[in-house]
């Protein structure tokens, strides 16, 4: 139960709101008092999840927005600044995977490519490049980008446009550490290994219909089972938890680290 209020009087701003990590951390945030944007491409999941904040007597407002699209995530800051106030935190949390190319890189096509790319690296770029005049301004700031196991190592599932989009966000995580630390903002990373969300189960069972890619899947998956020193997948719940950790004060002399939360399956 969490009674620490870490974020009052504080703005947050995180993306994926609508499910999985990004709900969580909305929720999260938000229970410690902060006043959370919440962003999504899907405006009735971000709405609900603002519901929820309310709900709890929290100050709320969510957005729809695609944050691959540069122009929306310049005007969605904009409004959230204007609707809850100057930016404090920025969760990038919103990705997406393309599960469908384990049968080897001459199947992904361009297109396939440049979405992931432009979801998981252009658009916490693009959150970045909004909110990071507001906080220079302000003297402070916490930026938390969420990769994967996958940008330190690879992935069972998400395919190498995932893979190497997560390992660009970490190089992004640590430029930006550098550039802004002396400005106030500190810019960190969590890097999950699986945790059980609605895109990890979709993703699952999407390769699971297809008989020239399950034996594949179930091979995999099998191998990091075994060595998963902690027998389970994460919930969304401990993800955030780390999020929040690193975007609060407690952490305030952490700066450009990757954050490994995968129990122990990848260890550095």
């Amino acid at each position: 139960m969490v009674v620490e209020l870490r974020f009052q009087g504080r703005t947050a701003l995180v993306t994926g709101g609508a499910s999985g990590i990004g709900r969580a951390t909305a929720l999260r945030l938000a229970s410690e008092g902060a006043a959370v944007a919440v962003i999504d491409r899907d405006e009735a999941g971000a709405l609900a999840t603002r519901e929820a904040i309310e709900a709890a007597g929290g100050r709320a407002a969510h957005f729809l927005c695609d944050v691959a699209d540069s122009a929306e995530v310049a005007a969605t800051v904009a409004a959230a600044e204007q609707a809850l106030g100057g930016i404090d935190v920025l969760a990038n949390v919103a990705g997406t995977a393309d599960t469908a190319t384990l049968s080897g890189i001459e199947t992904l096509a361009d297109e396939r490519w440049n979405r992931v790319l432009s979801v998981n690296l252009s658009g916490p770029f693009f959150l970045c490049r909004a909110v990071l005049p507001g906080m220079t301004a302000r003297g402070r700031g916490a930026i938390v980008n969420v990769s994967s196991l996958a940008g330190r190592s690879k992935s069972a599932g998400g395919g190498p446009a995932y893979t190497s989009s997560k390992a660009g966000l970490l190089g992004l995580t640590r430029h930006l550490a550098f550039e802004y630390g002396p400005r106030g903002i500190r810019v960190n990373a969590i890097c999950p290994g699986g945790v059980d969300t609605p895109m990890m189960r979709a993703g699952a069972a999407n390769l699971m219909a297809r008989p020239e890619e399950a034996e594949t899947f179930v091979r995999r998956a099998s191998a990091y089972e075994f060595f998963m020193p902690i027998k389970r997948l994460s919930t969304a719940e401990e993800q955030s938890a780390a999020i929040a950790f690193l975007a609060s004060d407690e952490a305030s002399y952490i700066n450009g680290v990757s954050l490994d939360i995968n129990g122990g399956l990848f260890m550095a």
